[in-house]
C-alpha cells in the first residue's frame, strides 16, 4: 500500500482595504462638519472673568446658544447690539423672542447658554435675560471664562 501526499499550494493571503478606507473618510467628513457647526456658535469676544465661581462645565442636548456682541467695540453703550442664535442673525429682541418661543415650542426642556461680550452694558444684557424669562425657559446659563479653566 503507497501513501501519497497530495501537495497543498498556499495562496497569498490578502485583504480587500476600500471598507476601511470608506469608513476612514467617512469619520473625516463627520469630524469636519461637526467641528464647523460647534465653532459657528463660540463667536469671538472677550467674555468676564469672575472673581470666584463653582461652575461646571455641562453637556447640554436641548440647547440654544445665544451670543451678544455690541456693533462698535470701541464704545459699545453708544452702539446697537448684535444677537444671534447659533448661527442665526436676530434682527431684535422681539425676533430673539419669537426664535425661543418656536425653540420652546419643539423642545419644552430647551435650556439656554447666554454669552454676553463684557464691554456690553449690564442693562442690555439683562434685556436678554427678560426675553428668557418671558419665553419661560427654566435653565439659563451665562458664559464667562473661569480661571484655570476652559473659556466658554
Amino acid at each position: 500500500m503507497k501513501i501519497t501526499h497530495a501537495k497543498q499550494s498556499r495562496s497569498p493571503v490578502s485583504f480587500n482595504m476600500t471598507p476601511m478606507i470608506d469608513v476612514v473618510f467617512m469619520l473625516i467628513i463627520f469630524f469636519m462638519l461637526v467641528s464647523t457647526f460647534a465653532s459657528v456658535e463660540n463667536l469671538q469676544m472677550d467674555l468676564p472673568d469672575p472673581d470666584s465661581s463653582e461652575a461646571v462645565t455641562a453637556k447640554l442636548t436641548d440647547r440654544v446658544v445665544i451670543n451678544c456682541l455690541p456693533s462698535n467695540p470701541a464704545s459699545p453703550a453708544s452702539g446697537r447690539t448684535i444677537y444671534s442664535v447659533g448661527p442665526l442673525h436676530v434682527d431684535s429682541l422681539d425676533d430673539l423672542s419669537n426664535r425661543l418661543a418656536a425653540a420652546k415650542v419643539a423642545t419644552p426642556n430647551l435650556q439656554v447658554v447666554l454669552r454676553a461680550d463684557k464691554r456690553l452694558p449690564y442693562a442690555t444684557v439683562r434685556k436678554v435675560m427678560e426675553v428668557i424669562a418671558r419665553n419661560k425657559i427654566q435653565v439659563m446659563n451665562i458664559v464667562a471664562h473661569v480661571k484655570g479653566g476652559e473659556a466658554g
